[in-house]
C-alpha cells in the first residue's frame, strides 16, 4: 500500500461478540458444540475450550485473533498494553459498533468524505438475540480478557476524539446522518424493516444463511429509475457478495497474471 494510506478497523464489546458468535459459529468450533446452550459456556468456558481444536478461535479473544495476536496468551497488563499499542500504532482510526453512526462522522471527517458516503444500511441482522444478564457480560468480559482491555481503551480514545470534533457538532452530524438513511430507505426500499431471505427474491442481495439463527436482508423497490435503483442495491449488498464483486475488480479475468477470482466464505462478525 502507498505510505500515505489510511487504515481504520472497528472493535465491537466482547461481550455482545461472544453471544453472537455463539449463535453463528456454534456448528463450527468445537468449544461452542460441547457446550449444551450458551448459558452453560458463559458459566464454565475453560471446561469447554481447548486450545488448537477446531475453530476455537471464535470462542475467546476474537478481536485479539483478527487483529493478528495470540487469542491464547496468558492475559497480563504488559501484554495487554502491548498489543493495544502496536493496534494504535497500526490503524489510523479505531471505530466503535456500538455507536456506529458516530464512527461513521468521525471516519467522513477524517478522510474529507461526503455525507452520503457513509449512509448506511444495517446488514447481517439476527431474526432474533438473546439479552445478556448483567453478571453474564462481566463473565464474558472477563474471560475474553485482552478484547475487553484492547475495548476498553479504544473506547475512552474514541470519546476523546468525539470531545474535540465537537459533542454539540457530533449530535447534529448524526442526526442529519439518520434523517438521510431514513430517506433514502424510503426511497430504496420495499419494506422499512429487514426481512427474511425468503422474501428477497434477487439472489444478488438475498443474505447467506449459517448458524442458529436466520439472518435478515433488505428487498430493493422495481419502480426506481435504473441508476437509482443500482445506487439502492448497491447499499443492500451482503458482504459476501459484495465481497465477490471487489474481487472481480481486483482480479478481472484475463489480467496480466491470469487470476481467477477466488470465492471463500467470509466471516461475518457484525452479527
Amino acid at each position: 500500500m502507498p505510505a500515505d494510506s489510511f487504515y481504520f478497523t472497528i472493535l465491537r464489546d466482547p461481550a455482545t461478540m461472544a453471544e453472537s458468535s455463539f449463535s453463528y459459529y456454534r456448528s463450527v468450533s468445537s468449544a461452542f458444540k460441547k457446550a449444551p446452550n450458551f448459558k452453560a459456556f458463559i458459566s464454565h468456558p475453560s471446561f469447554y475450550y481447548r486450545d488448537g481444536e477446531r475453530s476455537n478461535h471464535y470462542a475467546r479473544n476474537l478481536l485479539w485473533f483478527d487483529l493478528g495476536f495470540n487469542p491464547n496468551a496468558q492475559y497480563t497488563v504488559s501484554l495487554a498494553r502491548a498489543g493495544t499499542r502496536a493496534v494504535e500504532g497500526t490503524f489510523n482510526l479505531v471505530l466503535l459498533a456500538e455507536y456506529f453512526d458516530e464512527s461513521m462522522i468521525l471516519l467522513k471527517e477524517e478522510l474529507c468524505w461526503d455525507l452520503d458516503d457513509v449512509v448506511t444500511f444495517k446488514l447481517n441482522i439476527r431474526g432474533s438475540s438473546s439479552q445478556l444478564e448483567s453478571e453474564d457480560v462481566k463473565k464474558l468480559r472477563a474471560w475474553n480478557a485482552l478484547d475487553w482491555y484492547l475495548y476498553e481503551y479504544f473506547n475512552r480514545t474514541f470519546w476523546e476524539k468525539v470531545e474535540r470534533f465537537g459533542k454539540e457538532k457530533m449530535d447534529i452530524e448524526v442526526m442529519r446522518l439518520r434523517e438521510r438513511r431514513q430517506q433514502l430507505a424510503e426511497l430504496c426500499l420495499e419494506d422499512l424493516e429487514p426481512v427474511g431471505a425468503e422474501h428477497i427474491k434477487e439472489e444478488a442481495i438475498k443474505p447467506f444463511q449459517f448458524g442458529q439463527e436466520k439472518i435478515l436482508g433488505w428487498a430493493v423497490r422495481k419502480d426506481l429509475q435504473p441508476y437509482i435503483r443500482s445506487r439502492c442495491v448497491q447499499m443492500v449488498t451482503p458482504e459476501l457478495q459484495y465481497k465477490d464483486l471487489l474481487e472481480a475488480r481486483q482480479f478481472p479475468a484475463g489480467s496480466q497474471n491470469g487470476t481467477e477470482p477466488v470465492v471463500t466464505p467470509a466471516r461475518a462478525a457484525g452479527r
